[in-house]
């Protein structure tokens, strides 16, 4: 098994992120598995990923406003009112928003992206790459790369996070959700601008 392959078996058997599973994998110098997956239990990354069938009856709904033209309404469910009521779950939420704030993404992760939005997306895009004068067999090459990364980009969880671009939303959710041993969620989020 390659390395890229033994990443991303143990990635779809833990859920965990890219950087403890390669730390693991660093520290350890082993390609065995079950030893990783072990190391990564013992370490307590894996509780929160225990606990991803939990219920989520708890957290808050958070806002930002940007200069008065922007704003953004979140709500963040977590297990228990003592975690919803911590600074980390607060300081979470309020870094969620000013991302979503920034970013403006349409869909909280990329199961929820459908077919019309991807295709509005790449009309646009074509129109573009037409206007600039592209050969045609060049522009179906482009869109073809452009479908993936439509999806990301426009995905909370998929997207650079602001504060820090090594690591995505979902990677920060993750760390967030490892530290208070809760099982957190983004539920939705709604963006209004002036004048749209």
């Amino acid at each position: 098994m390659s390395a890229i392959e033994l990443i991303k078996s143990i990635r779809f058997k833990t859920g965990l992120p890219l950087k403890d599973i390669n730390k693991a994998i660093a520290l350890l110098k082993s390609e065995d598995e079950e030893e990783i997956i072990t190391h990564l239990r013992s370490q307590g990354l894996l509780k929160a990923q225990a606990r991803k069938d939990k219920e989520t009856n708890n957290g808050g709904v958070y806002s930002y406003v940007h200069d008065n033209r922007l704003g953004v309404l979140l709500e963040v469910k977590c297990e228990t009112d003592f975690v919803s009521r911590s600074d980390l779950f607060k300081d979470f939420c309020n870094d969620v928003c000013l991302h979503i704030a920034a970013y403006q993404p349409r869909f909280i992760d990329e199961s929820e992206v459908n077919g019309d939005f991807i295709e509005a997306e790449l009309d646009i895009f074509k129109t573009q790459l037409v206007n600039e004068g592209k050969p045609e067999n060049i522009i179906e090459k482009i869109l073809e790369g452009k479908k993936s990364k439509i999806t990301k980009e426009f995905s909370l969880l998929s997207q650079p996070y602001i504060k820090d671009s090594n690591i995505s939303v979902s990677d920060y959710l993750s760390q967030v959700s490892q530290t208070t041993g809760e099982k957190i969620s983004i539920s939705r989020f709604i963006i209004y601008s002036l004048n749209s």
